[in-house]
């Protein structure tokens, strides 16, 4: 599994909170076509892995449409601030990173793709609130370690070999933004754990592998393969049973935070 590759699919927690707040009547179309079938125990033949490979073939499509579905005239200069937060930059190397990313998942969901401004104010609204998310969780005294994001690195050095370079590149990083990447994943998970409740405990993903396995006709691949997507799955499912309380959090954090739009 391209875990590289796989955090373009992660947007954090806040592309979840974005897609809910704008897509209410249809909350399910925008992040998981898989789940419904899957809230308790997964009902179609090799789902773990089935998870794995869908959200692989997802990112790596949001790779290539940062290269081929994303106009010059949408992006901005990498230097250019886009917006501030309570007094904090938001530049254009972090919007021009996004915004490919998140015109393929309205893409990918059916959605219209042709109003650039309403994907330029979604890419937005996604930065900002994962900015105040990291600001939240700094006032909580969360943090991570520069331990944690070097064994995650080492993790994705050692999976790719001589091809770590091409897959770095190939998805949109440099070894600098792959590890602020990493950093601000981790940083959102002890938020959502700490702060939101949101937790996904290894009996849980374990419980998950092994109904997969049981009703699979075929052998899965080793959970140590599939233990990440299998973590996103049931953590998205438990960002959805929690949405209103999320949302409630966001708009908390928009309210009291200074925030100011410069596109």
């Amino acid at each position: 599994m391209k875990k590289i590759l796989m955090l373009l699919m992660m947007i954090s927690l806040a592309v979840v909170t974005v897609a809910c707040s704008n897509d209410d009547e249809e909350p399910a179309d925008e992040n998981n076509t898989e789940e419904p079938a899957a809230e308790e125990t997964p009902e179609s033949e090799g789902e773990a892995e089935g998870d794995a490979e869908a959200q692989e073939e997802a990112a790596e499509s949001a790779a290539a449409t940062g290269q081929q579905g994303v106009s010059d005239d949408e992006l901005v200069e990498e230097d250019q601030a886009v917006a501030t937060i309570n007094g904090e930059e938001i530049l254009g190397s972090a919007y021009n990173q996004i915004y490919p990313l998140v015109k393929s998942t309205l893409e990918q969901a059916g959605q219209e793709v042709e109003d650039t401004e309403a994907i330029k104010q979604q890419t937005l609204n996604e930065l900002i609130t994962q900015e105040l998310i990291r600001q939240d969780a700094k006032e909580e005294g969360l943090t991570v370690e520069q331990e944690e994001i070097d064994n995650e690195l080492a993790t994705y050095e050692e999976q790719f070999g001589e091809e770590y370079a091409t897959v770095l590149k190939s998805s949109g990083y440099t070894e600098e933004t792959l590890k602020e990447q990493i950093e601000n994943n981790l940083l959102s998970e002890k938020y959502m754990e700490s702060v939101l409740g949101i937790e996904v405990t290894d009996e849980e993903i374990k419980e998950y592998y092994q109904s997969a396995a049981e009703q699979s006709e075929e052998d899965l691949p080793p959970l140590e393969d599939v233990e990440d997507s299998i973590k996103q799955t049931l953590t998205s499912q438990k960002q959805q049973e929690k949405q209103e309380e999320i949302q409630a959090k966001i708009d908390e954090l928009r309210e009291n935070a200074e925030i100011e739009e410069l596109i």
